[in-house]
């Protein structure tokens, strides 16, 4: 039976969450977290296996309209896979096939930690439906329609790319960056979950978005300006750029620092190292950063413990694979 298979690695965003939404830069990092799509063809009827997403295996089908249906899952099970049923639509099969995802890598002792799965699984499950490379244009509106038309597709880029990059939604644009020696990056995860989706629609809440976001954005812009060939240039813009964050959630009372972010960026100031939460904010996933080996590590020594804890995480410098 033929067989495609494709990958795609996860992600960290440095700086430029928010922000990124209004068309400022945002830097972002592949890591060495994958999402794993197998098609095989001249199965007999439709079937996805996606064990993260519910534990038995789901017949469907895909009418020439590019309409999904899903048979015997429930509305819940059925919202969870939106992310397959929007990639199903652009890239139909034409023939029946057996789809089997693994997001397993994206998960910490049974918890999904906000590492970017579902654009990962995006990137790959196109790629694997379609057998070649997709355009950034074309899974960005995937994924953004899978998420009900939010979201700005740096984490879709992330997955696609490899390696770190800074991204901009308006006009869409990718551009390949060098980390510099010395740079030292840490993912942490705060112990608590939280939802992007909830909070895009928070920020939709607080009325003309581009006013609010405008300090932000300027802040974004700065950053990625002053970024060089030493480390020390990073750690200092994303110094500024948590700076810029922490003020947009005092004049937004948007809980981005809750969920143990607050309390993180306060330790890591006792070790001379910069934390920041790495995406929306109010729990989930943090990046501490630092030129200074010995004071990243005191930090590190200095965790709350369990559930807060280091994520090991690596940069993937490869992207999207397919074969």
């Amino acid at each position: 039976m033929p067989v495609a298979s494709a990958s795609a690695p996860g992600k960290l965003i440095l700086l430029g969450e928010y922000a990124v939404l209004e068309g400022a830069p945002a830097v972002v990092l592949a890591v060495d977290r994958r999402a794993r799509v197998r098609i095989t063809a001249g199965a007999d009827h439709n079937v996805l296996d996606a064990p993260e997403i519910t534990t038995t295996a789901v017949p469907f089908s895909v009418d020439p309209s590019g309409n999904v249906s899903w048979f015997g899952v429930d509305p819940a099970t059925t919202a969870r896979l939106g992310v397959i049923e929007q990639v199903l639509t652009r890239f139909p099969p034409g023939e029946p096939v057996r789809i089997e995802t693994d997001t397993a890598e994206f998960h910490e002792d049974g918890i999904k930690v906000g590492l970017g799965s579902s654009a990962a699984l995006t990137v790959a499950a196109a790629a694997a439906l379609s057998g070649r490379r997709p355009e950034l244009a074309t899974v960005v509106a995937v994924h953004r329609a899978a998420q009900g038309g939010r979201g700005s597709g740096f984490d879709v880029a992330a997955s696609l790319h490899g390696g770190a990059i800074v991204y901009r939604a308006e006009p869409l644009e990718v551009l390949p960056l060098s980390l510099p020696p010395g740079l030292q990056l840490r993912g942490i995860w705060t112990g608590h979950a939280a939802s992007t989706t909830g909070f895009l629609r928070g920020l939709a809440a607080l009325g003309p978005r581009r006013a609010a976001l405008t300090p932000l954005t300027e802040a974004a812009e700065a950053a990625v300006a002053s970024l060089g060939q030493d480390a020390a240039s990073w750690v200092g813009a994303v110094r500024d750029y948590a700076g810029a964050l922490a003020a947009f959630a005092r004049s937004t009372s948007l809980p981005i620092l809750s969920g143990g972010h607050r309390e993180l960026m306060a330790l890591a100031a006792d070790y001379n190292v910069v934390y920041k939460p790495s995406g929306a904010g109010g729990g989930d996933l943090g990046i501490a950063v630092s030129d200074d080996e010995e004071a990243l590590a005191a930090f590190v020594s200095a965790l709350p413990p369990a559930p807060v804890g280091l994520l090991r995480l690596g940069i993937d410098g490869r992207g999207l694979a397919l074969s």
